[in-house]
């Protein structure tokens, strides 16, 4: 089988190409059963879906129809998927799983893996690019191999050359090379020549036996409260506050939800974190 382009869309938009992978209760062969069936929520939009046999992942884009199959080796392709954030809903075959993509701008071609396990659905890497334009590339996954001698990871199928001139940082601390590790999951933001991006910026988000700094929390929000600019809500127990001089990355103010994934930085008092960034996860 071969993966069909989205019906029911027309104009211009992104392009996101995927490959699915399947763990725990969603664990089926994706060569033997009938293939998923993929579409994107809006964000912020919630649409009941109907039953769908056990072999079928059924979701809508709101208004558009838009749909496409994920084919027998797990790939799929979306095109003309609106900018801004949007949502996939992947359901059936043991899973029923929402996973946020922010930050998606009409030109960008955006490349991604995703580890379907139950109610949870995991971005294992994210490579974004404008098409017609190779500047401000995205890399976002976990390090798969460093080369210390030439100065570059390897990030799924991608080289990423980490420059002496690119900025190496987690949270608020400024890291050097040789801190960087295998099972990282970092953000790269620099230029693509074919398969290898050579970085401006890159942003590590260490996950299990790292060492957080205390003004940098990780986490899904909770508790949100107020209207933008000014906004509480919760991460990993904590309260945040946010202002007009709050920046955002990969979305916006208006894109904040409970259970969304975000990493802030930002000035702590006691169990309050005034934020200065907020990232999408």
């Amino acid at each position: 089988m071969s993966a069909t382009g989205p019906s029911g869309a027309s104009g211009s938009g992104a392009v996101i190409t995927g490959r699915v992978n399947m763990t725990g209760s969603a664990a089926v062969s994706m060569a033997t059963r009938t293939p998923l069936a993929l579409s994107v929520l809006p964000m912020a939009v919630a649409v009941p879906m109907a039953g769908s046999a056990s072999n079928t992942v059924t979701v809508t884009v709101v208004g558009t129809g838009m749909s496409t199959t994920i084919d027998g080796s797990g790939s799929f392709t979306l095109e003309n998927v609106p900018p801004g954030s949007v949502q996939l809903h992947f359901q059936g075959r043991g899973a029923d799983a929402m996973l946020t993509i922010s930050g998606i701008e009409a030109s960008d071609h955006i490349s991604i893996t995703v580890t379907l396990n139950g109610s949870n659905a995991r971005l294992d890497r994210r490579e974004n690019s404008g098409r017609g334009n190779d500047n401000g590339n995205d890399v976002n996954g976990r390090i798969d191999a460093i080369d210390t001698g030439a100065r570059t990871v390897r990030v799924g199928a991608t080289t990423v050359a980490i420059p002496t001139s690119a900025v190496i940082r987690h949270g608020s601390r400024t890291l050097a090379f040789a801190d960087l590790r295998v099972g990282d999951h970092i953000q790269v933001k620099g230029t693509r020549n074919g398969t290898t991006v050579t970085a401006t910026e890159v942003k590590v988000e260490s996950e299990g036996g790292g060492e957080d700094d205390d003004n940098d929390l990780r986490g899904a929000i909770s508790a949100l409260s107020g209207t933008c600019p000014a906004v509480s809500f919760i991460v990993s127990g904590v309260t945040v506050t946010t202002s007009a001089a709050t920046r955002f990355e990969d979305g916006s103010c208006s894109g904040l939800r409970n259970d969304a994934r975000v990493e802030v930085q930002g000035t702590r008092t006691g169990n309050t974190l005034m934020a200065s960034e907020v990232d999408f996860d």
